[in-house]
């Protein structure tokens, strides 16, 4: 699996407000984490959406964590921000398989076994970890 760009930015903003313990506008997020300012707010909005980040509004308002950083994990970042992070189609909850073979299948069950040490290692990495 490949993060897409939009996913990318919305680790990189977690981790300057991480790092901030504090309020920070999407305009210091986005200079000190290079992501394009005017693309920044429509992630802020998904990760307030996923309970990842708190919004103030007003003259002094921005964006803060809305949960101390050991308690935010990448897993949960990725999952706020990708349409799916599961490596294969079989893998979806709706179990689809071109062969309709998803319960006998070698590959599928590599694929499981991929895709448990891949969430586990998400679920393990917290954003303090990263700082």
């Amino acid at each position: 699996m490949q993060i897409n760009l939009t996913t990318d930015y919305a680790i990189r903003a977690v981790l300057q407000l991480a790092k901030s313990d504090g309020i920070l506008s999407t305009t210091k997020i986005a200079e000190e984490m290079n992501i394009p300012g005017n693309y920044l707010p429509s992630i802020i909005q998904k990760l307030r959406e996923a309970g990842i980040v708190s919004v103030k509004r007003g003259a002094k308002g921005g964006s803060c964590l809305a949960r101390p950083a050991s308690e935010i994990s990448l897993f949960e970042v990725v999952n706020a921000m990708e349409t799916t992070t599961r490596l294969n189609r079989c893998l979806e909850a709706d179990a689809y398989c071109s062969r309709d073979a998803s319960e006998n299948c070698k590959v599928h069950a590599a694929y499981e076994k991929m895709q448990e040490h891949f969430d586990n290692c998400m679920q393990s990495l917290t954003f303090a970890d990263l700082l």
